[in-house]
C-alpha cells in the first residue's frame, strides 16, 4: 500500500504542474519563431494569426525571425526551448521533410523534438517562363526543352528549396534537361527571370502574376493539384502530368513534451482564426490557400512529404555537409 501511495504521489507531482499550466495558459507573451528573414508570406501568416491570438487571449504574440542554414537555426532554437507553449515554430515542409535528406546531420529530429500543432496555409507556386521561350502551355514547353537539352536555365531560391525540388520533380517526370541556377532567396531570382538571365522557374503567385499581366513573363501552369483563383485561366501541371503536386505549407509546431491540452488549445484557436473573413481575404490576396485541421493532418502531410521529397533529393544526389 505504501508503495502504491508513493507511486501515485510521484505521478501526481509530475502531472500537476502540467495540468495547472494548461489551465492558466496563456498568462504571458508567446514567441513565434520564423526560421526565415523578415518579410514575405511567413510574416503575413505569422503576424495575421498572431494579431488575432493576441485579441482573443490578451497576450502579446512576438514574431522572432531567426534565419540561417536552410531554416535549421530557428528550428533548433524551438526544439531546445521549454515545452510550455510559450515558444512556437512557424516553419515549412523544408525544415521537417526536406532538410533531413539534404543535410548530413541536423541539430534536431523532426519526429522526436516537436509536437505538431496545425497546418495554416499552402504556399502555391507558378511555373513561369521568359517570353523568349516559344511555348504557351506545358506540353509545348516540355517538347521545346526536350528538343534543346541543357540550353535553358532555371532559377531557385537555393539548394534544397521547394523551388529547386519542384523543378527537379518536373524534370524527373518529363525527362527534360535544364541547368539549375540557385539564388539566395526568392526575391533575388524574379528580376533575373524577367530580364532573361534565367528562363524558367517556379515562383510565388502574387509576386509573378502582375508581370504575367504586363507581358514580361508567361504563366505555364500552377504546381497545385488543381487550378487556383489567384491565377485565373492558368491550368494545373497535374492536368498534363497526373499526380504532380509541388507546393509548401506554413505550419505551427511546439517543442516535444508540450502538454496536449495546450497543443489542442492552440489548434482550436488557430483553426477558428483561419475561418475569419478578413484572414481568408488577406491570405487569398497573397496566393495563400488556407488549410487548418487536426494536428494529425499536419503529421500525415510531413510524413508524405518526407517520402516524396526524399526520393527527389536521392535521385539528384543533393547533400550539404
Amino acid at each position: 500500500m505504501n508503495r502504491l501511495l508513493s507511486t501515485a504521489a510521484a505521478l501526481l507531482a509530475f502531472a500537476l504542474p502540467q495540468l495547472l499550466a494548461a489551465q492558466t495558459y496563456p498568462n504571458k507573451p508567446i514567441r513565434v519563431v520564423i526560421p526565415y528573414p523578415a518579410g514575405g508570406s511567413a510574416d503575413i501568416v505569422g503576424r495575421s494569426i498572431g494579431a488575432k491570438l493576441s485579441e482573443a487571449w490578451g497576450q502579446q504574440i512576438l514574431i522572432d525571425n531567426k534565419p540561417g542554414a536552410g531554416g535549421n537555426i530557428g528550428t533548433e532554437f524551438v526544439a531546445k526551448s521549454a515545452p510550455d507553449g510559450y515558444t512556437l515554430l512557424l516553419a515549412t515542409d523544408i525544415q521537417m521533410a526536406i532538410n533531413p535528406h539534404v543535410y548530413k546531420s541536423l541539430p534536431f529530429n523532426p519526429d522526436r523534438d516537436f509536437a505538431f500543432v496545425v497546418q495554416a496555409a499552402f504556399i502555391e507556386f507558378l511555373l513561369s517562363v521568359h517570353p523568349s521561350i516559344p511555348a504557351n502551355n506545358l506540353t509545348e514547353l516540355i517538347a521545346h526543352l526536350k528538343a534543346n537539352p541543357g540550353k535553358y536555365s532555371y532559377a531557385s531560391s537555393g539548394y534544397g528549396s521547394t523551388h529547386h525540388l519542384s523543378m527537379e520533380l518536373l524534370k524527373s517526370m518529363t525527362g527534360i534537361d535544364t541547368v539549375h541556377v540557385p539564388y539566395k532567396g526568392s526575391g533575388q531570382m524574379l528580376p533575373d527571370l524577367i530580364s532573361g538571365q534565367v528562363q524558367l522557374a517556379f515562383t510565388g503567385i502574387p509576386q509573378t502574376m502582375p508581370h504575367v499581366r504586363g507581358g514580361k513573363l508567361k504563366a505555364i501552369a500552377v504546381g497545385s493539384a488543381k487550378r487556383l483563383d489567384a491565377a485565373p485561366g492558368v491550368p494545373a501541371i497535374a492536368e498534363t502530368l497526373p499526380g504532380f503536386e509541388a507546393n509548401a505549407s506554413w505550419n505551427y509546431f511546439a517543442p516535444a513534451g508540450t502538454p496536449r491540452e495546450i497543443v489542442m488549445q492552440l489548434n482550436v484557436e488557430i483553426n477558428r482564426i483561419l475561418q475569419l473573413d478578413d484572414i481568408r481575404e488577406r491570405f487569398i490576396s497573397q496566393g495563400l490557400i488556407i488549410i487548418g485541421g487536426a494536428p494529425e493532418r499536419l503529421a500525415e502531410r510531413m510524413k508524405s512529404d518526407y517520402v516524396k521529397w526524399g526520393k527527389v533529393v536521392k535521385d539528384i544526389g543533393l547533400k550539404v555537409e
